[in-house]
C-alpha cells in the first residue's frame, strides 16, 4: 500500500505551504512590520492538531513495522520519533505565545521570532529526512499484510484544512495558500 506513503508525501507538501506562510509572517515581524497574528495562530492550531495528532502517529506506526523488517533502521526510527515530540512541544509553545500576543500580553520579539524560525527550519529538515530515508525504505520493504495491520492501528481523521471540507477556522489560511499558489502559477 504505497499509496499511504504517497498520502504522507502530499501532506508534507501541504505542511510546507503552511510553513512558508508562517515564515513569511515571521519575516514581516523581523522587519518591524505588522504580521497577521490570527493567521499565524490558525496555522499553529492546525499544525498542533492534525500533523501532531494524526500524521505523526501514523508515521510512527509505519516506522515501527519498518523496524520489524529491518532492525538496522532503529537509530533513524528513534530519532524521528524523538523529533515528533520536539515538533509537538515547540509548536504548542509557539502557539501559546502567539495567543498571548493576541490577548494583549507584551512579549519580547525573541519569544516569537526565534522559536518560530527554529520551528519552521526544524520541521522542514524533519520532513526531508523522512522522505529521503524511511519513506523509501517503507515502500520497498513493507508488504501488503504490513500495510493492512498499519491501517488497522492508525486513527484517521479527515484533514480539516486540505480534506474534503475546510473547517471555518482555517478558511483564511487556506485562502492565503490558494492565492500564493495562483500567484506562483501566473509567474
Amino acid at each position: 500500500m504505497k499509496n499511504e506513503i504517497a498520502r504522507l508525501r502530499i501532506e508534507h507538501g501541504n505542511f510546507r505551504k503552511l510553513l512558508d506562510l508562517l515564515e513569511a509572517q515571521l519575516d514581516l515581524f523581523h522587519k518591524g512590520e505588522q504580521p497577521d497574528y490570527s493567521l499565524m495562530t490558525d496555522i499553529l492550531h492546525y499544525m498542533t492538531r492534525y500533523p501532531d495528532g494524526f500524521h505523526h502517529p501514523t508515521e510512527d506506526v509505519i516506522f515501527s513495522y519498518l523496524l520489524e523488517r529491518d532492525p538496522s533502521v532503529a537509530p533513524s526510527v528513534e530519532e524521528l520519533a524523538r523529533q515528533h515530540h520536539v515538533i509537538a512541544e515547540s509548536g504548542a509553545r509557539l502557539h501559546e505565545n502567539l495567543q498571548s500576543v493576541i490577548a494583549g500580553t507584551m512579549m519580547p520579539r525573541k519569544m516569537v521570532e526565534a522559536p518560530g524560525l527554529q520551528y519552521v527550519t526544524y520541521y522542514r529538515t524533519h520532513m526531508d529526512t523522512e522522505e529521503s530515508d524511511l519513506f523509501l525504505l517503507a515502500e520497498r520493504l513493507l508488504r501488503d499484510d504490513d500495510w493492512k495491520k498499519i491501517n488497522d492501528k492508525v486513527l484517521s481523521e479527515s484533514d480539516p484544512m486540505f480534506g474534503a471540507s475546510i473547517e471555518e477556522r482555517y478558511c483564511a489560511v487556506y485562502n492565503h495558500i490558494a492565492q500564493a499558489d495562483d500567484g506562483s502559477r501566473a509567474s
